[in-house]
């Protein structure tokens, strides 16, 4: 059924309509579609909302509005009484419940927050009032008790994150501005030498706290080039994560960068253990390759190993998806990241029309990881949502005791300001009062490279105080 959204609060008709989202295949976003009428009125202490469509019974409500509120925190609730209305007008045409109930922003663990710093007892407002399902809603209670003692942490110092869009080939759920890296014809010599000047230009106003070099994949960079760009980061002793996304990547040599650079923690990402759905996926690595990246790691020592999987790649069962926890356990490394298939515009998968609609499997899988990853000893640490998912899942990081991540954790919670270094990386200024400022480098490789001295400028003075 196609559905269309009318209301008289247009500030919040883009989060009405990711409401209608949330339940495709169901229900689906469409200008053509059913008018379904979401409004809201408020006059004195009381707001009412009414939510119709011709044919359908008419859903409304009343809410008491308190004139000492917060203009920041009326609008917040306004907000919640419409979304949730909506829902549960959408839910009952629809005829199914989704897992996130009414929400649909990606960072749920900071309503949690939220409804905590509100006075409010947020596992009952979770459910009893945003329709999120038990299960959901003692997984972010989960996520939040892990992250204490490291939420909110060391404000005094900010995060660093470094940008290298490089890759091997390109993955077909990929959506990230990466370049393939052909060997007869590349920007990557000339990105290495703009990102050091990127790194080494702007003065941190602040000690670091945590270190993330992400991507594309970095170490599709030679030894020599990945020496000179960890070298100009000047690690000293922080949390220093690497991506080592694609393990083909991985050498004896370039690990033993790694760790001469201080690096802490490296990421081999799977994301799946079953060859032919790497070959589907574009990958173009083998099962065997993921082992022997794993084993170059170890066999160095002190590095804490992430390792990636994702729910519903094409063809695959749920005992496929069950394999593959099954040998990340016996593996054991310090991070497993588990993540629910996006169809991202841009990627390969969205350009062949790829339907990741899974009528609960997903679900199934994403319940499963949980189960196995934590009999296995494993806690549920940061989370986030991402639309065009099945269901509107999640993706979650689970951590051996003692191995949080505290830069995804950061970043997730928005709780520290973040230097940013590379092509479409994003610096942030944290204020508090749920102030957060911006600055986007240019996305695109060849125009990072031409504006490289405007963008180091446009930084200094960011960061100044």
């Amino acid at each position: 059924m196609k559905i269309s959204v009318k209301t008289n609060c247009e500030s919040f008709k883009n989060e009405l309509e990711e409401v209608v989202r949330a339940f495709a295949p169901y229900l689906l976003l469409a200008e053509d579609g059913a008018v379904v009428v979401a409004d809201l009125t408020v006059n004195g202490g009381k707001a009412k909302t009414l939510v119709s469509a011709e044919g359908y019974p008419t859903r409304s409500g009343e809410y008491a509005v308190d004139e000492n509120w917060s203009d920041l925190y009326r609008k917040r609730c306004l907000k919640r009484f419409l979304k949730r209305d909506l829902y549960d007008f959408l839910s009952s045409v629809a005829g199914v419940s989704l897992s996130y109930g009414s929400l649909t922003g990606i960072r749920p663990t900071k309503l949690f927050y939220e409804l905590i710093d509100e006075g409010k007892d947020p596992m009952t407002e979770l459910v009893d009032y945003f329709r999120v399902s038990p299960s959901k809603t003692s997984l972010l209670a989960e996520i939040v008790e892990s992250q204490k003692g490291i939420i909110g942490a060391e404000t005094e110092k900010a995060d660093w994150f470094v940008n290298i869009p490089f890759c091997p080939s390109r993955c077909h759920y990929c959506s990230f501005l990466s370049e393939v890296i052909r060997p007869k014809k590349s920007n990557l010599p000339a990105y290495v030498d703009a990102l050091v000047r990127d790194i080494e230009c702007v003065p941190p106003a602040k000690p670091r706290r945590a270190i993330y070099v992400g991507g594309g994949t970095p170490t599709s960079l030679s030894a020599e080039q990945l020496d000179v760009v960890l070298a100009a980061i000047k690690a000293n002793g922080e949390e220093f994560t690497v991506e080592a996304g694609r393990p083909e990547t991985l050498t004896e040599e370039k690990v033993a960068v790694l760790k001469q650079r201080a690096v802490t923690r490296v990421s081999v990402n799977p994301q799946t253990f079953k060859q032919e759905t790497l070959d589907v996926i574009g990958r173009r690595h083998t099962v065997e390759d993921i082992f022997n990246a794993y084993r170059l790691v170890r066999d160095a020592g002190g590095l804490d190993v992430n390792m990636d999987f994702i729910t519903m790649l094409p063809g695959e069962s749920f005992e496929d998806f069950k394999h593959s926890m099954d040998v990340a356990i016996d593996l054991s490394p310090e991070n497993v990241t588990i993540h629910s298939l996006s169809i991202k515009r841009g990627s390969i998968f969205a350009e062949n029309k790829y339907d990741n609609f899974s009528d609960g499997l997903a679900e199934r899988m994403s319940d499963h990881a949980r189960n196995a990853l934590e009999k296995a000893g494993y806690r549920p640490y940061y989370i986030y949502r991402q639309k065009n998912t099945s269901g509107r899942l999640e993706n979650v990081g689970y951590a051996k005791p003692g191995k949080v991540c505290k830069y995804n954790v950061d970043i997730m919670e928005e709780t520290h300001d973040i230097y940013a270094s590379g092509a479409g990386a994003i610096s942030k200024r944290i204020f508090g009062n749920g102030r957060i400022e911006r600055l986007a480098e240019v996305k695109e490789i060849k125009g990072y490279l031409e504006r490289i001295d405007e963008m180091i400028q446009k930084k200094i003075e960011f960061f100044r105080d």
